[in-house]
């Protein structure tokens, strides 16, 4: 399955020119056009940096590349007509994808509060938030589910004192991958080795290292050791 850019070349994933060619991006939005154009496919990218941001029209284009390549984004976020369209194998498929940030983008409230009371999406901590806002809105909360964070929108959440899920995270702020990947990186292993000890593609162990990075203020993964040892010592 091939890789196009916005030039006009037909393909199934549209990823902008500029970015690196990849069989599958980090962030992956899956929906029509409609929901997600151009422009909000652009500021996206512009706003994640260097994440490889990519757009597919259907859940199944996603599946077909992913079942061949064996590649998986780390966030895919689909909006509500994906959503509904699943079918049993498709959103069986899609809740295994154990490596892989969920996200719901809706168009009515009422699906984003079904999204919310159903206990299988809940258990996976997949985010909920609104497709119809304000850009710099969608901005902000792409980049925390990005960078490992959750979110959902709290309108939906019932008023009965329910609270949003939160990642698990330690005391330092970091998800339970950074902690393994930072612990590993500590001990002087290479991203092939970590990847290979917690069953990860060095692909993954990249991005949550670069994720570790930012939330400790390190510049590179010597610093990131360095820090992760003096904050926990």
């Amino acid at each position: 399955m091939s890789i196009a850019s916005c030039d006009g070349v037909a393909s199934e994933i549209l990823v902008l020119p500029g970015q690196p060619a990849r069989r599958t991006a980090e962030v992956l939005l899956i929906g029509t056009q409609c929901n997600f154009s151009h422009n909000l496919i652009a500021a996206t990218s512009q706003e994640l940096g260097h994440i490889t941001v990519a757009a597919a029209p259907s859940f199944h284009d996603f599946r077909s590349l992913a079942e061949l390549t064996h590649e998986q984004p780390t966030l895919l976020v689909l909006d509500e007509p994906t959503m509904r369209g699943l079918t049993k194998d498709d959103r069986a498929y899609l809740l295994g994808l154990a490596e892989v940030a969920l996200a719901v983008a809706f168009c009515t409230g009422a699906f984003g509060r079904t999204c919310y009371e159903d206990e299988e999406l809940r258990q996976r901590m997949i985010s909920i938030f609104p497709l119809n806002c304000r850009l710099d809105v969608w901005l902000s909360v792409i980049k925390l589910v990005a960078h490992g964070g959750n979110y959902i929108l709290p309108e939906i959440i019932s008023p009965a004192g329910i609270v949003a899920p939160v990642p698990a995270t330690d005391e330092l702020g970091l998800t339970r991958r950074q902690h393994d990947v930072l612990r590993l990186v500590a001990d002087g292993q290479s991203n092939k080795r970590i990847a290979s000890a917690l069953g990860l593609s060095v692909h993954t162990v990249k991005l949550h290292l670069r994720n570790a990075n930012l939330r400790l203020g390190a510049h590179n993964r010597t610093e990131a050791a360095m820090r992760y040892r003096t904050l926990r010592s």
